[in-house]
């Protein structure tokens, strides 16, 4: 999963949460609290904060689709 490079606001350190993407496209950590993080999609409860659409979202994976899988070598 991608992390977010986001500035925590309390403490101004690295944000380090889970990056989502919702269906409009918007990407951003979910955080408890609004403004919690400068790179901040969603709400606690899942709420976009671009469209305002409810638990539309997945996470981001940091794998590309272009990576192959670490093969096992044959004397395994």
């Amino acid at each position: 999963m991608a992390l977010c490079t986001g500035e925590r606001r309390a403490n101004r350190q690295q944000c380090n949460g889970t990056l989502y993407r919702c269906e409009c496209g918007a990407e951003g950590c979910k955080q408890k609290y609004d403004d919690d993080c400068s790179s901040q999609g969603f709400n606690v409860n899942g709420k976009c904060f671009k469209c305002g659409a409810v638990g539309k979202y997945a996470s981001i994976s940091s794998v590309t689709a272009d990576h192959a899988p670490r093969k096992t070598p044959a004397y395994l």
